[in-house]
């Protein structure tokens, strides 16, 4: 499923998310032994992921006629917001990558950190955001590619891959900076009315057996 957004929201996308990149941490969740990160790479990082979350609302607005509230707050360095969005009591995680990645990926330090804040997520959804590799700026147009359910996020899941930290996503040259679970996209929910539907007319689910990644 295709996502278009308007021109005042790319700016808006833009301008929050290189306005946050300045006060936010060039390393991540304690990754202490990882390189810093520089500030543009940070903004542009932020800048997929909002993309993400707006063509994600969008399509609840236009396809379900749910409206949800989107995080356009700038947090002090070493804070961070707790969720996406909110549907239904259902916390949900919008994962998002540049068009032509092919894989999933949860770093474990992030879950650690949510279910320790009692905040994990109930749902992981997946966008990969349209990507002018020559002028290195977003198209505009978002894939909403699908969802997994938080207990399908886990080692002894079907089709979940474990990545340590340092191994390469499958067929690239790019270098995990944590310990990860990757899901292909093939391997996702697609069918978004039957997710959404699903979230709509049930309570979200209990995570207190959720076994941790790093302590099952």
């Amino acid at each position: 499923m295709w996502i278009k957004l308007t021109e005042a929201e790319m700016k808006r996308c833009h301008e929050f998310s290189y306005k946050c990149a300045e006060t936010m941490q060039e390393i991540e969740f304690g990754q202490a032994d990882t390189a810093p990160r520089k500030t543009q790479e940070v903004g542009r990082d932020h800048l997929i992921g909002k993309i993400a979350e707006v063509a994600f609302s969008k399509m609840l607005k236009r396809d379900f006629q749910k409206e949800v509230s989107l995080d356009f707050e700038c947090y002090p360095r070493g804070k961070w917001d707790d969720h996406d969005m909110v549907l239904n009591g259902w916390r949900i995680d919008v994962k998002a990558t540049k068009h032509g990645g092919q894989w999933m990926l949860i770093e474990w330090n992030k879950l650690d950190f949510r279910q320790k804040s009692a905040a994990l997520p109930h749902l992981f959804t997946m966008a990969a955001v349209g990507w002018e590799r020559g002028a290195n700026a977003p198209t505009g147009f978002v894939e909403l590619v699908g969802s997994a359910h938080v207990y399908r996020v886990k080692a002894d899941a079907p089709n979940v891959r474990v990545f340590k930290k340092g191994e390469c996503i499958p067929n690239t040259n790019v270098r995990l900076q944590a310990d990860n679970f990757g899901i292909q996209f093939e391997h996702l929910e697609q069918d978004w009315n039957k997710v959404i539907k699903h979230i709509l007319e049930n309570a979200p689910p209990k995570l207190d057996l959720y076994p941790n990644p790093y302590t099952g």
